[in-house]
């Protein structure tokens, strides 16, 4: 499972929190320094307050024994010594003392406790004593015992002839008491300066974080109102910073944005033109080639006493008026799908246009497969008439001639959308014909503009629908119209 986090949106707010978390990290790392600091200190403080303890304790013992001058000290000896002189330096030096002879045993020690508790050892071990017959000066041991930290020190004593005749031990259990106590007097003392530097920090860091994310704020907005206004805008900045080096170079896209808009914008609407008339060339040509083979013909066997002349002159002039009616109708034809755009929406009961546009064709030729009732769309109803009569139509042409021609037609209500299709017995659409069937300009007959299905595709697409095909070759091809559900009120 994923860790769940959230991160800010804002910029100024992703800096704000950076910078206090870069603050309070660095808090956190000054403190956790300060505490190994102190502790490291503290130890060579102690160390050294222990080795003058210790120098001090020692000289007691030498001048003791100079002036005694003992000799043969063995353990019993060393014993009846200090049976109660070590107690005397143990109080004098605010002390406790333990002595080992020379083979780490056991022989007295001014506070039993510390024995007993295993504090200190009762017998050296091998390690402590190699180490102390190397260094022959003293040796300093690391302690913990419950949590307690503390120091120990081994030293030989050396008799008025400077022989050694046995090995002292002093603990110190100060190092814990008086560490514990200068550090939390450190940090007391540092709270209030570390709270001001929170809050003045808080504050700069708030201030910087508007600082950077206010202009860039400013630079979103403009950009949206140019987005939402569909038109270039030029941002003002009077700074040279880095935020004013971004504006002059977005001022200097805008403007090649803007001429190059404009130089393709003027481009397309050439093209559009040229294709236009390109088109319009086309389909006006071919009825005026055999209008004027038809004049050309009757000019030379006209005969007025001729007695056929007059069926002549109106078979001629029927021939002449069809062909004027086919450019009438293409310039209609390319007049209509120049003033799409307009159109008069209302609520349309879809599965009632779609009846009665059928009931028109040939039962033969057409039928319905699945009809739901209800089915509301907002549309122009002869937009939407003129799409059924298109869809029909070419699902009739489609076929081949001789052949039956059998159209299906099915109208489903889902939840939100409308699903028309139109389905039909033909040959199919080719592969290579496929990417181009809703272009303006294309059309499979000699007698087409080219404008049926780019009429149609424009109005389902003002009526934010979808329309599109399956087909097979040889087999027939379905359209498909998706239009969006009109919910009605109950």
């Amino acid at each position: 499972m994923k860790p769940f986090i959230i991160y800010p949106k804002k910029l100024g707010t992703r800096i704000y929190i950076s910078m206090l978390a870069l603050l309070l990290a660095s808090f956190f790392f000054i403190g956790v320094f300060t505490f190994y600091n102190f502790k490291s200190q503290n130890v060579k403080y102690h160390n050294k307050r222990l080795q003058r303890m210790e120098a001090s304790t020692l000289a007691s013992i030498s001048y003791y024994l100079n002036d005694i001058k003992p000799s043969n000290l063995n353990d019993t000896v060393i014993y009846q010594l200090f049976k109660y002189k070590l107690n005397d330096f143990a109080d004098i030096h605010s002390l406790d003392l333990i002595l080992y002879n020379l083979s780490g045993e056991l022989i007295l020690s001014s506070n039993k406790d510390i024995v007993h508790t295993r504090l200190l050892p009762n017998m050296l071990d091998d390690s402590s004593l190699s180490n102390l017959n190397v260094k022959q000066t003293r040796l300093i041991e690391y302690l913990s015992h419950d949590g307690t930290d503390y120091l120990n020190s081994y030293q030989f004593v050396y008799d008025h002839q400077d022989n050694a005749f046995a090995i002292i031990s002093i603990p110190y259990f100060q190092l814990n008491e008086l560490y514990k106590r200068d550090l939390s007097a450190y940090f007391v003392a540092l709270s209030p300066i570390y709270i001001f530097l929170f809050i003045v920090t808080s504050i700069l860091a708030f201030l910087l974080s508007k600082q950077i994310a206010v202009p860039i704020e400013k630079l979103t907005s403009v950009v949206k109102k140019a987005a939402k206004s569909k038109r270039y805008m030029p941002l003002s900045w009077t700074s040279s910073d880095e935020i004013g080096q971004l504006v002059l170079h977005y001022n200097f896209m805008v403007k090649e944005l803007e001429m190059s808009s404009e130089k393709l914008a003027q481009t397309q609407k050439e093209s559009a033109w040229k294709e236009m008339a390109k088109q319009v060339a086309h389909e006006i040509k071919n009825p005026l080639t055999p209008m004027k083979l038809n004049v050309q013909m009757f000019e030379r066997k006209a005969n007025v006493s001729d007695p056929e002349f007059p069926a002549k002159m109106k078979k001629f002039t029927t021939s002449l008026i069809e062909q004027i009616d086919t450019l009438a109708h293409i310039a209609s034809a390319f007049s209509d799908f120049a003033r799409m755009p307009s159109s008069n929406k209302e609520s349309l009961n879809l599965s009632e246009i779609v009846e009665n546009t059928i009931s028109f064709f040939d039962p033969l030729s057409s039928g319905i497969l699945k009809l739901d009732k209800d089915c509301f769309i907002f549309a122009d109803h002869d937009q939407i008439v003129r799409v059924l009569n298109n869809l029909l139509n070419n699902a009739i042409e489609a076929v081949s001639e001789g052949d039956t021609p059998m159209v299906r037609v099915s109208l489903e209500k889902g939840t939100h959308k409308i699903l028309l299709q139109v389905e039909d017995n033909g040959s199919g659409i080719p592969l290579e014909l496929q990417e181009e069937i809703f272009e303006p300009n294309f059309t499979t007959k000699t007698s087409g503009t080219g404008l049926g299905l780019a009429i149609v595709k424009k109005i389902i697409d003002d009526l934010n629908g979808h329309i599109y095909f399956e087909t097979i070759p040889n087999n027939g091809t379905t359209f498909y119209v998706s239009l969006p559900l009109l919910k009605q009120k109950a």
